[in-house]
């Protein structure tokens, strides 16, 4: 598993792809921070899971009901995008 910076840097890019998501630098996000703290909704938090899994896995993976609750801080966020890396297939 890559380090906590790694996995927090992972994450920082990923949103400042993501048209919803607001304009945050890696400065700004620690593991500590609610997802609330970040200026993320509930809603936008599912959607940006969502773009993940179809960036990362090519959607061929769902979002899973019991990540739901890990989404209201930093370091749940991090454990599910963690979990899609982990299910995503392989590059050929």
């Amino acid at each position: 598993m890559p380090d906590l910076d790694d996995r927090l840097r992972n994450f920082v890019d990923f949103l400042g792809t993501q048209p919803m998501a607001p304009p945050l630098t890696y400065d700004d996000v620690a593991p500590g921070m609610s997802r609330a703290e970040l200026g993320i909704s509930s809603l936008n938090i599912l959607i940006l899971v969502n773009s993940y899994i179809e960036e990362k896995a090519s959607g061929k993976i769902a979002l899973r009901p019991e990540w739901v609750p890990l989404l209201d801080d930093v370091e749940g966020i991090l454990k599910v995008l963690d979990e899609i890396d982990a299910c995503a297939p392989a590059e050929v």
